[in-house]
């Protein structure tokens, strides 16, 4: 695994010194992130599945589409997805790691680390909000916009509905603190995740 470590440092850096194709680095981090999935029990669909020539936007499309297995796992590690994907990108995607800012109707959103997220939601915009580690999010909605918001860990909540806007706050661990008035819907479930 370290040999690994070592083996993407080498290359990014080779690869800024010698101007490397892009896809020769992004082959590298595919197949780190496919060795490190497959470690922790990734099934053999999925790997069957997994190209090594996808670019980080299908990386984080797919990421989505297997979000259980990457909320149940930590995966990738945090420090992982700093390191190797720009702050930009990780915005773009909806992808929050150790971050302060704010977004208007996401779609889908993944909050990590220490996060900060402020999430504003007008219209009819709808949203899936996932907040796990110490990460604390800020939820506002109005108009007849719809949210569900997962929380794990230490994750904190505030979350506010106007109109006819309605905010769900599903508790995936009993360390999480919700900030909410009561016609907010707050379940628990903390059985999620553990058969997958």
């Amino acid at each position: 695994m370290l040999c690994h470590y070592f083996k993407l440092q080498f290359l990014m850096l080779l690869a800024k010194l010698i101007h490397l194709p892009k896809n020769f680095y992004m082959d590298e981090l595919n197949e780190e992130l496919r060795n490190q999935a497959k470690h922790l029990g990734l099934c053999n669909d999925w790997q069957r599945l997994w190209r090594k020539d996808w670019s980080k936007e299908k990386m984080v499309e797919m990421m989505y589409r297997g979000l259980d297995f990457c909320l149940k796992y930590h995966y990738p590690a945090n420090d992982f997805l700093v390191k190797h994907f720009e702050l930009d990108f990780l915005r773009k995607s909806n992808v929050f790691v150790d971050d302060i800012y704010s977004v208007c109707n996401p779609k889908q959103s993944l909050v990590l680390g220490n996060s900060k997220i402020t999430f504003r939601y007008s219209a009819w915009g709808f949203g899936n909000v996932y907040v796990r580690d110490k990460s604390s999010a800020k939820i506002f909605t109005k108009n007849k916009s719809f949210v569900i918001v997962h929380l794990f860990d230490n994750a904190h909540v505030e979350a506010e509905q106007k109109d006819k806007s309605k905010i769900v706050i599903i508790k995936h661990s009993t360390d999480v603190t919700i900030v909410a008035d009561k016609s907010i819907k707050i379940r628990e479930d903390y059985d999620y995740l553990k058969n997958e």
